[in-house]
């Protein structure tokens, strides 16, 4: 039954790094809104 082990380790492990990178685009996208000029809203 290690095997199980190894498949829910990996799957957390994937879904820790595709979170990680979703709020990183986030982030990235409003910190590029804030230093931008105010002309779109």
């Amino acid at each position: 039954m290690a095997w199980y082990w190894w498949v829910l380790i990996g799957v957390g492990v994937v879904l820790l790094g595709w979170a990680k990178l979703t709020i990183l685009n986030k982030w990235m996208e409003a910190r590029k809104k804030k230093n931008a000029p105010m002309e779109d809203e």
